[in-house]
This record gives C-alpha cells, structure tokens and sequence, in this order.
C-alpha cells in the first residue's frame, strides 16, 4: 500500500513540474510495479518528456550506481 502511495505521490509531483516546463527530458528509474503505477498516473506531457526508463530496483544504492544504468 505504501508503495502504491508513493508511486501515485512521486507522478502527481512530475505532473506538476511537467506542466510548469520545470525539466525538458526524465528518466525513471524504478522496480516494475511501481513503474507500471507511474506510468499509469502520468499526464500526457509529462509522458511525452519520459526518455528512459529502467524497471529496476535501486532503492538504497549508491548514486554512482543509479548514474551508471543512465550512461
């Protein structure tokens, strides 16, 4: 439940800054579940910005290591 919550939380927030031009490109990087429940929530802009995503859990990892799956 906590999860869900997060995942509906984190695309409200990307939403938000979509629609205020706040970033030109995003990559998420998040387990598959909670990457499907972003997906679903996001608005068609913020979706148009989405560039990578990587359906993989990263919690608790070294930023270095979430930068290498970007490269």
């Amino acid at each position: 439940l906590e999860e869900d919550r997060w995942a509906h939380n984190a695309a409200e927030e990307v939403n938000k800054r979509a629609l205020a031009n706040d970033f030109d490109a995003l990559a998420i990087v998040a387990p598959p579940k909670t990457l499907g429940e972003v997906r679903k929530k996001l608005h068609k802009e913020a979706t148009r910005r989405v560039v990578c995503e990587i359906p993989k859990e990263m919690t608790g990892r070294p930023i270095p290591d979430i930068e290498a799956l970007l490269v």
